[in-house]
């Protein structure tokens, strides 16, 4: 599934790590199960993929199908679906396995579809509408094909862009032509397409980007992007600028920081160091790092190590650690990756393990675990030796 503004916030964290989103054969000697925040195995390691909880079910991988449990490990509804999504406002969105096409629809939690599965691609509901990407005739040729239902499948506002991300305080990023803006809830455009990235921040601002060029090279790394042929630069909820655009790479505001990189730059124009900026461009953090992500709970996750350059970047012999907002470093950067916190728990990877620190930076649970996603709703899908039945 395709979710537009999601992408600058998880899929791409391979390119900092050099590692790849985990997948699991049935075949395989390990499996994925749920550890409570004592490290418990609460769920015996039986699947072949596991997503995080969210109001309290699971998607799980079975073979080539995905179901949901509960907390319990129970199977409430049925693997039968080919991608499974999380829940969010009481649906989640799935594909069924059997389908001669994939079409996505909306669930219950009885696994009753409430919203046929007619969709060429569809992100999450949110304040009540999600987007979707509806079917056009194959003598249509346009790329204007997203736009938003309610939970009732009616179309709310129509399909007429080229991509389409999730409502968030009565506003969404959507993309126009080449061009990223802003709509409200009607559809009106808040902040009309004139840019050529718009990601959303958990501080009620928006990172906008500008070309300075007319070549331009864009990279996605996780919760911060690169660019060559263009700065990045800060907008209001409303659209107005309140930081220029001075910045090579940039990640949203998070808890009143954000993330950036200016001038100094390797020769392909990567940017090399990064620091941390408030709400009035000024730099708070700097400790000349390779890397930075944004805050969350109070300490961000900063490496230090070398970028190596190619279809995709990635940082290299790096080690990674937390610092808090006044630039303290919290935990020594001695890990090979670092993750921002998430329910009072924060992933870290030693010699290829994962494991978990509390928010005291002292280690919570061992790095023993081949991969693990954050802790949600206090448990922790794990991949570990799988479950041998009887």
């Amino acid at each position: 599934m395709r979710k537009i503004f999601s992408l600058a916030l998880t899929v791409q964290l391979g390119l900092i790590f050099g590692c790849s989103a985990h997948a699991a054969s049935a075949q395989s000697d390990e499996a994925y199960g749920f550890i409570d925040r004592s490290g418990k195995m609460v769920i015996p390691p039986g699947f072949d993929d596991a997503k995080s909880f969210s109001e309290g079910l699971a998607a799980v991988k079975v073979g080539d199908r995905y179901g949901y449990v509960d907390k319990t490990g129970a199977m409430k509804i049925q693997p039968r679906f080919d991608q499974a999504e999380p829940f969010k406002d009481g649906l989640a969105a799935v594909t069924l396995a059997d389908a001669d096409y994939r079409r996505y629809g909306f669930i219950d939690k009885e696994g009753k579809f409430v919203v046929e599965p007619t969709f060429e691609d569809a992100g999450s509901f949110s304040e009540g509408v999600a987007a979707v990407k509806f079917q056009t005739s194959i003598s249509v040729k346009s790329d204007e094909q997203w736009g938003f239902i309610d939970k009732t499948g009616k179309t709310v506002i129509a399909p007429k862009f080229r991509e389409a991300g999730e409502f968030m305080k009565g506003q969404a990023i959507v993309k126009s032509g080449q061009l990223y803006g802003v709509i409200d809830r009607d559809g009106a455009y808040i902040v009309k397409p004139s840019y050529q990235l718009i990601l959303p921040g958990q501080d009620n601002t928006l990172t906008y980007l500008k070309l300075s060029g007319s070549v331009m090279g864009l990279t996605g790394m996780g919760y911060n992007w690169v660019v060559t042929g263009g700065l990045f630069g800060y907008l209001d909820s409303k659209g107005k600028p309140i930081i220029k655009p001075a910045y090579d790479g940039a990640s949203s505001f998070s808890e009143g920081l954000a993330c950036v990189a200016t001038g100094e730059k390797q020769k392909d124009g990567r940017p090399r160091k990064w620091t941390y900026i408030n709400s009035t461009g000024n730099k708070t953090i700097d400790g000349n790092y390779s890397f930075g992500l944004p805050f969350s709970e109070g300490l961000a996750p900063v490496a230090k190590g070398r970028w190596q350059m190619g279809m995709a970047p990635s940082l290299v012999a790096a080690k990674w650690g937390f610092i808090d907002k006044k630039g303290k470093v919290i935990v020594p950067l001695s890990y090979d990756e670092a993750h921002p916190f998430s329910g009072g728990m924060a992933r870290v990877v030693a010699d290829d393990k994962t494991g978990f620190l509390d928010h005291n930076g002292k280690v919570a649970i061992e790095p023993k675990f081949s991969d693990a996603e954050d802790f949600s709703e206090d448990l922790a899908a794990v991949k570990t030796d799988r479950v041998k039945k009887n």
